[in-house]
């Protein structure tokens, strides 16, 4: 979605963004519960962690590009 040739929105950008760090958030939780029995388990948490950072890190500096009306 933000690789389209003719622009997009904001406004959903930012709520795409949000929903993926949500499900994130969601994903890590539940994977930390099994981390100490199970090695994939703690890497996909802390994977979806970075994923977290990454959206966080990415919809901050979109704000102060862009900000919303």
């Amino acid at each position: 979605m933000m690789l389209r040739m003719h622009g997009w929105d904001m406004g959903v950008m930012m709520s795409m963004m949000q929903s993926t760090a949500m499900m994130a958030r969601a994903c890590s939780a539940e994977c930390m519960m099994h981390a100490e029995m199970s090695e994939h388990c703690r890497m996909c948490a802390m994977a979806c962690d970075q994923v977290v950072m990454s959206m966080e890190k990415m919809m901050g500096m979109m704000s102060e590009a862009m900000p919303m009306a």
